[in-house]
């Protein structure tokens, strides 16, 4: 008979042969990518928790270490986030056979965050991607985008009111809070015709507070090792907590998608393509209710919610972040400023709004754009994970790798971009772009994995950054000089402040 001792002994030892024989298959893939990514070189890492001590909390501190040792590696290198490698990619040529190999999304990141944004085109993978990628491309198609930006003016112009009251006071403030409660306003307002006034309400709204939380708390999630096991996450205080605010953000996403709901049951269908045509224009989720595929199916519950989700994070967090960095970069150097001004002068100087057909008149205010999203990159950096062997810098790396593509270091070459640290809006002047290699500046990621927003992004941008610099002069506090914080996306992590000074 066996004792306690031998018993549990041989319950332990059955159960790691069920897990060993269940996941073979993932054991045998593990070690494959072990064996090949060892040969990568890799910065000298802690033997259990590889670089995940040295990587931490992604303040300004740590951003300066990862800019400081990116550049030592000429392709690629790897971080090991405790046995666990990931390829870090800071090379055009490599991203570009990682992309062009038909890459998908990785699983590991975005798998912690699918209680908040479900299995939205950000984390989806195969036909189901392509079919709902292929349903979505309406909804951003130039004839619907147009018809955005009124609502772009109208918004717009509500934060210009806020700021030219603070002109009174000769102080700076914290611009990126409002800038937040602008680009949701335009988000609420565009894609889901619903208006909540964001921008009047107080200083900050739920949705936009839950949301920063989100991506600090999946963060936190990631370098603490236990907590990549969600039988011990979702019992923890960080775990609760997260949970709570993806509750409360897939009841935000309901509200939406149920008010609308409602609102196109109670119109004629034909009725309301009529008003379609005479201006009322189709909105995002109008399209998500109604879009079909070839067989007749259109999307269900949960897919609507997942999409829902999705552009509301994508569509307000990544846009007030490049909002924020354009309008400091535009304080910090006023001779671009001026030059901005004057382009958006010659375009205000006889009526009170932009059209969608002055948006290819905003050149200059564009190269400002791009310049701040190359120095202060949006989403830092996005994940892939192979979906076939690949050949990088004549080393083997196997089918279903993790890749972190370094966006923010790609931007940064300095035999790409000489001076990278300078602000210099030049570097996107036609004949600057003609001769080089479009994967050198990819914010917006690149293939067919590419941002689906990228021209709704790029028209609101255009729009708001013109029109606060038509009226408004921008200056930088000396005293507040801002300092990054990468959570998913690139935010200021104390704000940035400016002083405004009234012009019109």
């Amino acid at each position: 008979m066996l004792s306690w001792i031998e018993a549990i002994f041989t319950i332990v030892i059955a159960f790691i042969v069920i897990i060993v024989i269940r996941n073979r298959g993932d054991i045998i893939q593990y070690f494959r990518i072990w064996k090949s990514l060892r040969k990568f070189p890799s910065p000298p890492s802690h033997w259990l928790m590889g670089h995940l001590l040295q990587l931490g909390k992604p303040d300004e501190a740590c951003i300066q270490m990862l800019e400081k040792r990116c550049p030592s590696y000429d392709t690629c290198f790897v971080h090991w986030f405790s046995i666990f490698p990931v390829l870090c990619c800071n090379n055009s040529d490599a991203a570009k056979d990682i992309i062009k190999a038909s890459s998908p999304k990785g699983s590991w990141f975005y798998k912690l965050a699918t209680p908040w944004l479900g299995h939205g085109l950000i984390a989806e993978n195969g036909p189901r991607w392509a079919r709902n990628r292929r349903l979505l491309t309406s909804a951003f198609h130039y004839d619907i985008l147009k018809n955005y930006v009124r609502i772009y003016n109208d918004c717009i112009d509500t934060i210009i009111t806020k700021w030219k009251a603070r002109d009174d006071k000769g102080e700076s403030f914290d611009t990126y809070e409002d800038l937040k409660l602008l680009t949701l306003d335009v988000i609420l307002q565009t894609a889901f015709s619903i208006k909540l006034d964001c921008q009047t309400i107080g200083k900050n709204h739920p949705y936009i507070t839950a949301s920063r939380q989100l991506t600090r708390l999946l963060l936190e999630r990631v370098h603490f090792l236990p907590y990549s096991f969600d039988c011990i996450y979702r019992w923890s205080p960080s775990g609760k907590k997260f949970l709570k605010l993806c509750h409360y953000v897939n009841q935000f996403s309901d509200e939406i998608i149920s008010r609308r709901k409602e609102t196109l049951m109670n119109n004629n269908i034909n009725q309301q393509s009529s008003q379609n045509r005479r201006g009322k224009h189709m909105d995002f989720v109008d399209i998500l209710l109604q879009t079909r595929d070839e067989d007749g199916y259109g999307l269900n519950v949960q897919e609507i919610r997942d999409e829902v989700n999705t552009f509301m994070f994508a569509g307000h967090d990544t846009t007030s972040s490049a909002l924020a960095w354009t309008l400091y970069c535009l304080a910090k150097y006023p001779q671009h400023q001026d030059k901005v001004r004057e382009e958006a002068d010659g375009i205000l100087c006889d009526k009170d709004n932009i059209d969608y057909d002055d948006l290819q008149k905003l050149n200059y205010t564009h190269m400002c754009i791009k310049e701040a999203m190359r120095i202060y990159t949006p989403v830092p950096t996005i994940e892939r994970k192979l979906n076939q062997d690949l050949t990088v810098n004549g080393m083997l790396v196997p089918a279903s790798t993790t890749v972190f593509l370094q966006l923010h270091t790609l931007c940064r070459r300095s035999e790409v971009w000489p001076n990278p640290y300078q602000y210099d809006p030049q570097r996107f002047t036609a004949e600057n772009i003609q001769n080089r290699d479009p994967y050198h500046y990819i914010p917006f990621s690149a293939g067919q994995r590419n941002c689906i927003g990228k021209n709704f992004a790029t028209d609101e941008l255009k729009i708001v950054v013109a029109k606060l610099v038509h009226h408004l002069q921008l200056e930088i506090d000396p005293k507040m000089q801002p300092t990054r914080y990468y959570a998913m996306v690139n935010q200021p992590d104390k704000g940035i402040w400016l002083k405004i000074k009234r012009l019109k």
